[in-house]
């Protein structure tokens, strides 16, 4: 139960974050600005609180980090797109995977790097 608690209030902080985003930043970008950012802040988080609890790391994941990017909007993106050009549509879902990745992975590395323990 404390799993599922700590899962469901990081989904409340996280997506009322990523409404703020939508909110100041009134951009095209800001749909790959919060997708990137979480991601480099979810591989971050991986190194840097690996020996906390699972509550702990599952309200972070999970919730927060969770919430705060966005799939389905990524996913209503890519469809536009689709319809208007496959093409469009096959590289913009190629880049912002390869991207996603590309920023845990790096969050990844800077956390095992220069996370304080």
């Amino acid at each position: 139960m404390k799993r599922l608690l700590a899962v469901g209030f990081g989904g409340m902080v996280g997506s009322l974050l990523r409404a703020g985003v939508y909110a100041i930043v009134p951009s095209s970008m800001v749909l790959w600005m919060v997708n990137l950012f979480g991601s480099l802040l979810i591989g971050w988080m991986a190194a840097r609180f690996s020996h906390k609890s699972a509550e702990f790391r599952l309200f972070l994941s999970t919730g927060l980090i969770g919430s705060f990017t966005t799939f389905s909007a990524f996913s209503a993106d890519w469809f536009h797109l689709l319809e208007a050009s496959f093409w469009q549509g096959i590289a913009f879902a190629a880049a912002m995977t390869a991207a996603s990745i590309m920023a845990a992975a790096a969050g990844l590395a800077l956390g095992r790097k220069w996370g304080v323990r």
